[in-house]
């Protein structure tokens, strides 16, 4: 299955369990994405569930917080599920309807908006990550612009 890009912003701080019975770290949140242009009739938002295991979850876990902005890359992950509804009769109806979500496989924050501070995680054994390795070198320092020379005549392309 491919994975799919999303951009939103987190609703709530990401829960994280690590309580799992497979004992693997699981991090569940979910994105406010929008579609259509803001402040216009077709603006709409939609609220999506996604899931991340393991060092994807802890260190999303130690990184995000509510209202932070999102890029996640994820698959999609259908499953069934038990409902009661009440019918005309006022009685509950037991109903099966699956249920759909996404199981997260990259969450990073784009940097449009924001500025990001990234420091790397040493390996575990099997390649996985863990606590942070070495503190994260020191921000570079900008470089200066080039000068673009513009004809005397002007250019329309500047």
């Amino acid at each position: 299955m491919y994975n799919i890009p999303f951009s939103g912003n987190l609703t709530a701080d990401p829960e994280l369990n690590t309580n799992t019975a497979s004992g693997i770290a699981r991090l569940n949140f979910r994105l406010a994405v929008n579609e259509g242009e803001r402040g216009s009739d077709n603006e709409k938002t939609h609220y999506l569930n996604f899931t991340a295991f393991g060092t994807t979850a802890e260190n999303a876990a130690k990184s995000f917080k509510k209202g932070d902005r999102l890029l996640v890359l994820a698959r999609v992950n259908t499953y069934p599920k038990t409902v009661y509804l009440e019918n005309a009769e006022k009685e509950l109806e037991e109903k099966e309807i699956t249920m759909v979500g996404f199981t997260a496989s990259d969450i990073s924050a784009p940097v449009r908006f924001a500025t990001v501070d990234v420091h790397k995680v040493a390996k575990k054994e099997g390649g996985e990550s863990s606590a942070p390795a070495k503190k994260a070198p020191a921000p570079r320092a900008a470089a200066s612009k080039p000068k673009v020379a513009v004809p005397a005549g002007g250019d329309d392309d500047f």
